[in-house]
């Protein structure tokens, strides 16, 4: 019975439009020891990028299915490279675009740079204004760790900066 009654009350609420989208993304940058890299990790919705590859290249991207366009990996870099930036002490640094790979409804993409020593490192700052052009209330999480240290950043319209300290 308590059932019934709980989706007596939700129903109404649905019927009315009240759901809202939340616009967000979860970036991971390590430090890999190992590989003396720094490995980027993101993660996007599918169908927020199918919307920005239409608005902005005028393209039908059909991520995840038979028809995704071949071309797709080249979109994908040339608005990372316009949208995400990394920069070590500072400076600005360029990143390898490895590829992508889909996880049920979300994109994700990796980065690297390599051949980077985290002991002559002072600072990792990210730039991330990805898919602030087409929803301008989105959120972008970002997760940065090298060595013992990790923070945690979450990027807005207004201020798409973060910076760890080393």
């Amino acid at each position: 019975m308590k059932k019934y009654i709980i989706l007596l009350l939700i129903l109404p609420l649905m019927s009315f439009g009240i759901y809202h989208k939340f616009y967000v993304s979860v970036t991971d940058v390590n430090y890999a020891e190992e590989d003396q890299a720094i490995q980027v990790i993101s993660r996007y919705f599918i169908d927020d990028m199918e919307k920005l590859f239409k608005e902005r290249y005028g393209i039908n991207a059909a991520l995840k299915t038979k028809k995704e366009l071949k071309k797709i990996d080249f979109y994908i870099e040339k608005y990372l490279h316009d949208k995400f930036i990394i920069s070590i002490d500072g400076e600005e640094v360029e990143w390898n675009f490895i590829g992508k790979e889909y996880d049920v409804d979300v994109m994700k993409c990796y980065l690297e740079i390599p051949k980077v020593k985290l002991k002559r490192i002072e600072s990792i700052g990210i730039q991330s204004s990805v898919l602030f052009d087409i929803y301008p209330e989105q959120q972008n999480v970002v997760h940065i760790t090298a060595g013992e240290r990790k923070k945690s950043f979450m990027l807005i319209k207004q201020n798409d900066k973060a910076m760890l300290k080393l």
